[in-house]
């Protein structure tokens, strides 16, 4: 059979701690998951006086605003949405702006309530896990009378084999304590892979799951798959959808998070201990405080504590080695850490690409040498749990090429820094990435730099949900635009051919699967970026900042600073072709476009049964953009354009925009359903509005000004400036 390779918890034990903790077992409280935040008051369908406005300017009403459950049917009906991966919220958050609205924020807020929690990864893998629409089942790991030798026989035993658990008494006794929960966690996510592997027969052999889950995407083999096979298409989904297919890693990853965190290991920072265990899943090794060099020649890790110290690390740090290393989670106690890899120049590597490894470049489309390693780094899931955690706020650097930094294929992959100035390197897959999998990236604060070229920086394929989350800091987001714009193309653009710019899927972008050759599609996934405070600047390229294709949906959610942004097409609030896009800032005095002159489809603007949403809460905020943007549709799209208050200055570089209702060529024959673009400015304080001299209609203070270019009657565009109340 040809394989498409498409690229619960038991309750807590009612026991109490040892009162005689010679064995090594733990005395302390019973772990609780840390409380969710309150829900957020959703004033859907409440009064909403300028909102009103704009859509009696547009005519339409309130009730037709969005898309009707008749039309997605029809489109199920001829195979191009609905399928078996779509996430469950997708629909209520698409064909609705208002709940689209609330539902960002709430998400939004949920994340800032993680990144402020105790324990802050387990807190954001249960965020991520909620939208993934999986249970949260069980308590964490909960201690009772078990020692650490205990707990490393059991290990042992889930992993095959490995060295007698006696051997605990090695270690000092107090960290002996402290590692008896992460150990048994450990062993709970090696029998949930188990559980996989044994769920998988008739999909494909563990090697192969491990290799090529993620090549629809980033191809690592020449395996490709097959997209024209339909029996190999509902075994895949019926196994990557049930409760002992990926998501069944959810629930363990959090609770080992939730041990890690819980455990206060940054007590034993300074350390001396030098101490390992075999086991046939990998090693556990402990290192002590002084600047280490690790390297590959450790092989295959379980888990590898160092205790601080200037380090240098080589190996896959939180990565799985392969197929038969089910978890890998690496902690750093301290220090300012260098995260690499051993560079093998290649003849294609260029002045600003950062230097291959022993897989070197590979042809990409366009002409282009694009990255083919395939080596997993620095917080990977691929078919298994793997976690990165530095702790003790160092200047760390992290340096990587693909299928890294807080990426997940059949997994679950997470990358932990809790502060410090750091900077974030890769060049595709990386950086809260979700390919078939689950990947988070969870900066805790610092004036960071992240630095990527494609499907990075928050970014879900099909089946996968990617998340970066950056607590704090002035931060500078870079997702390399192209030759055109001072960068490097090596992702082509077919919207900028001619190496002009990346085709980035960066910066909060969801992402699905077009097979029209062989009349097939998949839903895309889930692609979050969330940076919760700071003056943080965005510089991508094409599909970015809050943009979705094929049933999937982008989100940027920036807070307080005042923040610029700048990209080229499909961004902030742009997407194409049955998905969605979330852009939602939270305050400031921020800039839009006053670097790149960019093209079509951004700051609310949705193509194709697709919805853009934009919103601004507040701000002397700077806006420059051209066609089809600022609250536009085509073809059968819906664009909302909010800017809740402040005093804001609009530089339209074409009249193809602002509360545009558009009917293209394209889409001549679609005309029974409604193209909607609605802008609101709120607040009543005065802007400005540079317009071109060939204007249509001249925007205003306190004025209507909305268009339908073709005045078919499918166009509705309504806008509207004033003080009354947006309704978002």
């Amino acid at each position: 059979m040809s394989l498409l390779l498409l690229l619960a918890c038991p309750p807590a034990p009612d026991t109490s701690p040892a009162a005689d903790t010679d064995s090594g077992a733990p005395a302390w409280a019973e772990p609780e998951w840390d409380a969710a935040p309150e829900p957020l008051p959703c004033n859907e369908g409440e009064a909403a006086p300028l909102y009103d406005a704009a859509l009696a300017d547009a005519e339409i009403s309130r009730d037709n605003m969005g898309f009707a459950e008749s039309i997605w049917s029809s489109l199920a009906r001829a195979g191009y949405v609905r399928g078996p991966f779509q996430w469950p919220s997708f629909e209520p958050v698409h064909h609705e702006p208002e709940y689209a609205a609330c539902w960002v924020r709430q998400h939004a807020a949920d994340l800032d309530a993680a990144g402020a929690a105790a324990h802050p990864v387990a807190a954001a893998l249960g965020v991520l896990a909620a939208t993934a629409g999986v249970p949260a089942e069980g308590e964490p790991v909960q201690p009772d009378d078990t020692s650490l030798a205990s707990a490393l026989d059991e290990l042992a035993d889930a992993a095959g084999g490995g060295d007698d658990g006696d051997r605990a008494d090695e270690l000092p006794e107090e960290l002996a304590e402290a590692l008896v929960l992460i150990v048994r966690s450990l062993t709970e996510g090696i029998d949930a892979r188990h559980r996989m592997d044994a769920a998988s027969e008739g999909v494909a052999k563990p090697q192969r799951l491990f290799r090529d889950g993620a090549s629809m995407v980033l191809s690592a083999t020449d395996n490709q798959p097959s997209y024209t096979d339909p029996e190999a298409t509902t075994v895949y989904t019926d196994w990557f959808t049930s409760d002992d297919g990926p998501r069944a890693l959810l629930g363990p990853a959090r609770k080992l998070a939730f041990a890690i965190e819980d455990a206060d290991l940054q007590r034993f920072a300074g350390g001396d201990t030098s101490w390992s265990f075999d086991t046939d899943a990998g090693r556990i090794l402990i290192s002590p405080s002084t600047d280490d060099l690790h390297d590959a020649s450790t092989g295959a890790v379980l888990l590898a504590i160092d205790l601080g110290g200037n380090d240098t690390y080589l190996d896959g740090v939180g990565a799985n080695a392969d197929e038969d290393n089910p978890v890998a989670v690496n902690v750093d106690l301290g220090g300012d850490d260098t995260y690499g890899y051993t560079p093998v120049p290649d003849d294609h590597d260029t002045e600003g690409l950062l230097p291959s490894d022993i897989r070197g470049r590979e042809p990409a489309y366009g002409g282009y040498w694009t990255s083919s390693s395939i080596t997993s780094r620095q917080g990977s899931g691929r078919y298994g749990i793997g976690l990165a955690f530095d702790l003790g706020a160092g200047n760390d650097t992290w340096a990587s090429l693909r299928l890294s930094q807080g990426f997940g294929s059949l997994g679950v992959g997470v990358l932990a820094d809790d502060g410090g100035d750091d900077t974030y390197a890769a060049e595709a897959g990386a950086q809260g990435s979700g390919v078939f999998g689950y990947g988070l990236l969870l900066d805790g604060g610092g004036n960071d730099t992240y630095l990527s070229w494609a499907f990075s920086q928050g970014f879900g394929y099909t089946g996968g949900i990617g998340q970066l989350l950056d607590v704090a800091g002035d931060d500078t987001f870079v997702a390399d635009p192209g030759n055109a714009f001072g960068g490097t193309t090596l992702y082509y653009s077919p919207q900028l051919p001619g190496g002009e710019g990346n085709s980035s899927f960066c910066q909060g972008a969801g992402f699905g699967f077009r097979g029209d050759q062989w009349s097939t599609w998949f839903s895309g996934g889930v692609g979050s970026l969330r940076d919760v405070a700071g003056n943080d600047s965005y510089v991508a390229g094409v599909f970015s900042q809050a943009t979705g294709y094929w049933e999937g949906t982008g989100i940027l959610a920036d807070g307080a600073g005042s923040d610029t942004y700048d990209a080229l097409y499909y961004m902030q609030g742009g997407s194409a072709h049955f998905a969605s896009a979330l852009f939602f800032d939270g305050g400031g005095d921020d800039q839009y476009s006053q670097t790149f002159d960019s093209q079509y489809m951004h700051t609310g603007a949705g193509h194709d049964y697709s919805l853009g949403l934009f919103l601004e809460d507040a701000g002397n905020d700077v806006y420059a953009y051209n066609g089809l943007a600022a609250g536009a549709s085509n073809c059968q799209g819906v664009g909302v354009f909010v800017d809740k208050d402040g005093s804001d200055t609009y530089t339209a570089r074409s009249t193809y925009s602002t509360g545009l209702g558009n009917h293209s060529g394209e889409c001549e024959t679609r005309t029974s359903t409604p193209s909607i673009g609605i802008f609101l400015d709120g607040g009543g304080d005065p802007d400005v509005y540079l317009w071109p001299e060939d204007e249509l209609r001249t925007p205003a203070d306190d004025s209507t000004f909305g268009i339908e270019w073709n005045s078919t009657d499918d166009e509705h565009g309504g806008a509207a400036d004033g003080s009354e109340v947006t309704g978002f």
